[in-house]
């Protein structure tokens, strides 16, 4: 098997994991959490779920990175020179757009999971206003990189199909 392929298949294994993990998490964890016979225990399972994503999504991210780059550089774009004609075509916008939209995406991640969502869990018992304010702000940024992280995906298809959506 080529290093392309082991890159590709580690990148879209990660994409899968990633989108599909918070699809899951949205469609199913959500609304078991809210099941009032859960009532007593919904923000610790949340919490536990949150963290344990979170922990496993800082290596998704690293493989997104290594194996994105790998692959651009599998293909010649970084060798032997800026390939000009490559990165000043329409193509090459969509893997601007893309990685910009991961850029946005990584730093929205770390506000999301070091900054609102511990805020959040740290103001539950003590200050019942901060905690929803911080929890509204938790949802917003998690719906956020949800639908940043589906536009990717979308993104990583259609170019891999050669398709642009620039003119």
């Amino acid at each position: 098997m080529s290093f392309y392929l082991t890159l590709l298949i580690f990148h879209i294994f990660s994409a899968m994991v990633w989108v599909g993990g918070m699809i899951f998490y949205v469609i199913v964890v959500i609304p078991v959490i809210r099941n009032p016979e859960l009532k007593d225990q919904k923000l610790r399972l949340l919490q536990l779920t949150a963290t344990q994503f979170r922990n496993i999504s800082y290596y998704i991210f690293f493989v997104f990175i290594l194996s994105g780059f790998g692959l651009l550089f599998e293909k010649g774009y970084f060798q032997f020179g800026f390939h000009w004609d490559f990165w000043t075509s329409n193509i090459s916008l969509m893997f601007m757009t893309k990685i910009g939209l991961f850029t946005i995406l990584f730093l929205s991640s770390l506000y999301h999971d070091f900054v609102t969502g511990p805020k959040t869990f740290s103001y539950l018992k003590t200050d019942p206003v901060r905690f929803e304010r911080y929890r509204k702000t938790s949802s917003f940024f998690g719906r956020f990189n949800l639908l940043i992280s589906v536009t990717i995906a979308i993104l990583g298809i259609l170019v891999s199909r050669g398709f642009s959506i620039f003119p």
